[in-house]
């Protein structure tokens, strides 16, 4: 009797097969659904699908405030208020200067900050709440 591979439905002649997540495989079908990289350590899995730890955190992971995006737990962060933010995109929305932990921040709303130097300023603020 041939046993069908899990990822590709191809029957298994090989040698040797892979059981991952109670089903049978040929190695080289043992790869993350989203980017194809082989999954030769670790795998995670979502609705009988493989991921590696990147992906996954992507896909299913806390979003960024940001940008919507997946964190992943490797990914340097900032909190602000109930929301995780990726450290690219915890930016002052007139200047784009990365805003730091600690720093007085002005919230324009639960994903938006102004710096305090550009909220002093007052004149580009106007015009990007004009804009919105």
């Amino acid at each position: 009797m041939l046993i069908a591979c899990a990822g590709c439905d191809k029957p298994i002649l090989d040698k040797f097969l892979l059981n991952v997540l109670d089903r049978t495989w040929h190695a080289d079908c043992v790869r993350c659904f989203d980017c194809h990289a082989p999954l030769t350590d670790k795998c995670f899995s979502r609705e009988g699908k493989l991921f590696c730890r990147t992906d996954f955190f992507r896909r299913y992971g806390t979003k960024c405030g940001g940008c919507g995006q997946g964190i992943s737990p490797s990914d340097l962060v900032r909190k602000a208020r109930d929301k995780v933010f990726h450290l690219n995109c915890f930016t002052c929305l007139v200047c784009r200067k990365q805003l730091s932990t600690g720093e007085e921040l002005y919230v324009l709303d639960d994903n938006k900050f102004i710096c305090k130097d550009d909220y002093l300023s007052g004149n580009k603020v106007a015009s990007i709440s004009h804009q919105q």
